[in-house]
C-alpha cells in the first residue's frame, strides 16, 4: 500500500467515544456489507467518531442532536486509496455537468446491484467502486492532486433512527446535505493545512432513504486550484443504489480556523 503524508491526522475516540452504541465498529461488523467495505485493502484506516461535547459549543448538531438511539445510533468513517483503474474520467472543469437522470436511472437498471465495490459480478468482471461517476472523476496531476496528500476517498456509515424523518418513512430532505457535507468537508479539511470553508454546496436527490437504516456515505475532493476545492458526495444503500448526490466548493483558509472530522 502505497504512503501519504496528509495535512490533517485522523482523530478517534475508539472506547470514549460517547456513542449510543458501546462498540460502533463491531455493530457495523456484524452486517456483512459493512464488513466488506471496512475490510477492503485499499482502507487506509477505520475511525470511531468522537462524539463528547466540547467545552466551546462547536459541533453540536453532529456531537448532540445526531447523537442518539433515534437519530444517528453509530457512526464509523474510513478512509480509502481510489486506484487509476476506478477513476472514470482524468479532468474535471469548474462547473462539472451531470449525466441526464433518465441516462444515469437507465445505466443503474442495466447494471448488477453494487456492495461496496471491489467484489465481482456473476460474469467474473469487477464491480465499480460506485455507481457515481461524478465521484470517481479526477484527480491527477492535471486536477491538482499532490501523490504525496491524494485525493483520497472518504467514506462514513451510520445507523440512521425514526426521528430522521420528515414525511413517513422518508428522512427529511436537509439531513441528506448535513451527512455528505460532512463526509465531504472532512475531505476537504484534510487536503488544507488551516482547514476549509463551504463556499457551495448543492444536492441532487436520487432515492428516498427510510429511516431506520444504515447508509454509505461517501465524499472526495476531484480538483484542487490555487486555495480552492472541488468535492463530491453521495449517499448509498446497501446494495449502492445512489440515494443521492452532491457537489459543492470549499476555499482552505489562510490562517487556522480548526477542523471538523466526521
Amino acid at each position: 500500500m502505497a504512503s501519504f503524508d496528509p495535512l490533517a491526522k485522523p482523530h478517534s475516540a475508539p472506547t470514549d467515544h460517547n456513542q449510543c452504541v458501546p462498540d460502533p465498529l463491531a455493530h457495523f461488523k456484524a452486517m456483512p456489507w459493512c464488513k466488506a467495505l471496512l475490510e477492503e485493502r485499499a482502507v487506509v484506516n477505520v475511525v470511531v467518531p468522537d462524539r463528547r461535547p466540547m467545552p466551546t459549543g462547536e459541533s453540536n448538531f453532529v456531537r448532540k442532536t445526531m447523537n442518539s438511539p433515534t437519530t444517528v445510533r453509530a457512526c464509523v468513517s474510513f478512509m480509502r486509496f481510489v486506484k487509476p483503474s476506478e477513476i472514470t474520467s482524468t479532468t474535471v472543469t469548474t462547473a462539472p455537468t451531470t449525466p441526464p437522470r433518465q441516462k444515469k436511472e437507465e445505466s443503474q437498471n442495466k447494471s448488477n446491484m453494487s456492495g461496496g465495490g471491489g467484489s465481482e459480478n456473476k460474469k467474473g468482471s469487477k464491480k465499480p467502486l460506485s455507481k457515481s461517476e461524478p465521484l470517481l472523476s479526477g484527480g491527477g496531476k492535471d486536477n491538482g492532486e499532490d501523490p504525496r496528500n491524494p485525493f483520497l476517498l472518504f467514506n462514513a456509515l451510520a445507523d440512521l433512527g425514526e426521528d430522521c424523518t420528515s414525511y413517513v418513512h422518508t428522512m427529511h430532505g436537509g439531513l441528506y446535505g448535513v451527512l455528505m457535507d460532512e463526509v465531504m468537508g472532512t475531505a476537504a479539511n484534510f487536503q488544507s493545512e488551516n482547514g476549509a470553508y463551504t463556499v457551495s454546496f448543492t444536492t441532487k436527490f436520487r432515492r428516498a432513504v427510510s429511516p431506520p437504516m444504515v447508509v454509505l456515505i461517501r465524499g472526495r475532493v476531484v480538483r484542487k486550484e490555487g486555495r480552492k476545492l472541488h468535492l463530491r458526495g453521495t449517499i448509498e444503500d446497501k446494495d449502492g443504489n445512489i440515494m443521492a448526490e452532491a457537489e459543492g466548493l470549499w476555499v482552505m483558509m489562510a490562517k487556522n480556523v480548526g477542523r471538523s472530522q466526521l
